[in-house]
Parts: structure tokens; sequence; C-alpha cells
């Protein structure tokens, strides 16, 4: 079987949370809107953890966090200290939202658990599936095709 559509036209970067180290407290992504897309891939790549670490997809109705609540089913079961070079992935199907009642955003939360010592991870959140193809590529700086 032959495919030739490119992995950058099928999958946008939404957002992402560089890599940080952080301590207590969480990150946010943006709200972000993924209507136009079938489904959301959430990547987490974890370096050094010292502590506990939780991470959830949130939706809203808009891009202010209206109406914001935990997308059921989508957290991830807690990292611990010591969880060093881990790789956590969260799908989501775009109808697993509460499409009823018009929840079109989601953003990402990360809650690190503990009051010493740092977490080192990154997240990279993926619009995948486009409804409209291909996708933009401005968040890269360079594409190899």
């Amino acid at each position: 079987m032959s495919y030739t559509c490119e992995f950058s036209e099928m999958h946008k970067v939404l957002d992402r949370i560089p890599p940080s180290n952080t301590q207590t407290g969480g990150i946010s992504t943006i709200w972000m809107c993924v209507k136009d897309y079938h489904r959301v891939f959430v990547f987490l790549g974890c370096g050094n953890m010292t502590n506990t670490l939780d991470v959830a997809v949130w939706q809203a109705t808009n891009a202010a966090g209206a109406g914001a609540k935990i997308v059921t089913g989508k957290t991830i079961t807690q990292l611990a200290g010591g969880d060093d070079n881990e790789m956590v992935g969260i799908e989501l199907r775009t109808e697993e939202l509460d499409v009823a009642g018009n929840f079109d955003y989601i953003r990402v939360q990360t809650l690190n658990g503990g009051t010493t010592g740092n977490n080192c991870y990154e997240l990279v959140v993926f619009g995948c599936i486009p409804r409209f193809a291909p996708v933009g590529t401005t968040e890269f700086d360079e594409i190899v095709h």
C-alpha cells in the first residue's frame, strides 16, 4: 500500500510546553480549538523526575476556558519521582468531548507534587487527521521531506 501524505500535512502542533524544570504547581497549554480535527494526541516526554506528576486534558466552550471540566478518562496514571525518561501518550477522539454542550476547546494541564526538587519534562499537543488537509506548518523552524 502506498501512502503519500507527509506526517506534517496530517498532524499539526497545536501547542507545546518546551522542556522545562518545574518544581511545585503546574503548567497549562493554551486553550486550543480542536473542532477541525478528528483526533488529538498529547505526547509527554520526561527527563529527570523527582516528584509526582499528574497530567489531564480539560475541555471548554471557548478560548477563555468557559465551563472548563476534565475530559473523562483523559488523565494519566500519576508518575512518581524516579520515573525518569518515561514517555506517555494521551489519545483523544474529538467526539469524546461534550459535543452536545459545544465543547470545542481543550487544554492540557500538568500538576507537580512535592515541594523540593524539580521535574523535567516536555509536552506536545498534536491535532491529528484534519477535517481540511493539509494543515499549516508555521510552528516548525524546518521540515525536511
